[in-house]
């Protein structure tokens, strides 16, 4: 799994690791001495010597990203199966992926490739990926018009408005805006997911996984632990009738 640093595809691209040592992470994370960077590497622990720079140990290398490719890939494996056709799925229980930052699609099938982020399914799925079909296929979502809003209860709706818009200093709720913009649509350059119109069963279950998960050193998933850390079930509710159903 990695954190992405630039979007540079004139050259050659690599997304690289820094090193973690914690029991609920494969690997090891620390400040690259090269870049400065922080990154999260798969396997063992380096060793010191090697750990010097992290960017020998690189998860992936691409060149500028080609999303027509991309489609053919993902046609290749079956992707609208489970995600819907134009990657727009149907199902509540399970995630689009059209619209989605490219940085945050190339996160979490590396992460899926590298058995980092566990499902049977897609650690399937992405064994056979190189690492240009994986740069392709989050070009060729990140393309794509995102899903049109779910249904959601009005009054529930608007309860979940308040914190995504605003936060509350007084229940320590951090405003989901500040990651996530105030549509929703993520951010690129921090790896941060779009959430518009996210399937509401499939929410809801990923909102529990971040407030349920132990804390680890690896910035964007923790990030989510503590927000949600003092949500209640009724606020976690109103958050997902809110961003299961908002205005591309």
């Amino acid at each position: 799994m990695c954190l992405p640093r630039s979007q540079t595809t004139a050259e050659p691209h690599s997304i690289t690791f820094r090193t973690v040592s914690r029991s609920t992470v494969r690997g090891s994370v620390r400040s690259c001495t090269h870049c400065g960077g922080h990154h999260v590497a798969a396997g063992p622990p380096l060793s010191s010597r090697s750990a010097r720079c992290c960017h020998r140990r690189r998860a992936l290398t691409y060149t500028a990203p080609d999303a027509a490719h991309g489609q053919v890939v993902a046609e290749q494996h079956e992707c609208a199966s489970c995600h819907g056709g134009r990657l727009v799925t149907s199902y509540p229980g399970l995630p689009s992926l059209a619209g989605q930052p490219p940085s945050y699609v190339r996160l979490q099938l590396a992460a899926f490739r590298a058995k980092l982020r566990p499902n049977e399914a897609m650690q399937k799925v992405t064994a056979s990926l190189k690492d240009q079909d994986i740069a392709d296929i989050a070009a060729y979502a990140a393309g794509l018009n995102p899903s049109p809003a779910w249904q959601a209860d009005d009054a529930l709706r608007a309860k979940g408005a308040a914190p995504f818009n605003a936060g509350d200093g007084k229940r320590n709720f951090i405003a989901c805006v500040v990651c996530h913009g105030a549509n929703g649509r993520g951010d690129d350059r921090l790896g941060g997911a779009s959430i518009t119109n996210l399937a509401p069963e499939y929410a809801g279950r990923v909102l529990h996984e971040f407030k349920d998960a132990p804390g680890f050193p690896v910035p964007y998933p923790d990030a989510m632990r503590v927000v949600l850390k003092d949500y209640t079930q009724a606020d976690l509710d109103a958050v997902v009738a809110y961003i299961s159903s908002m205005t591309p």
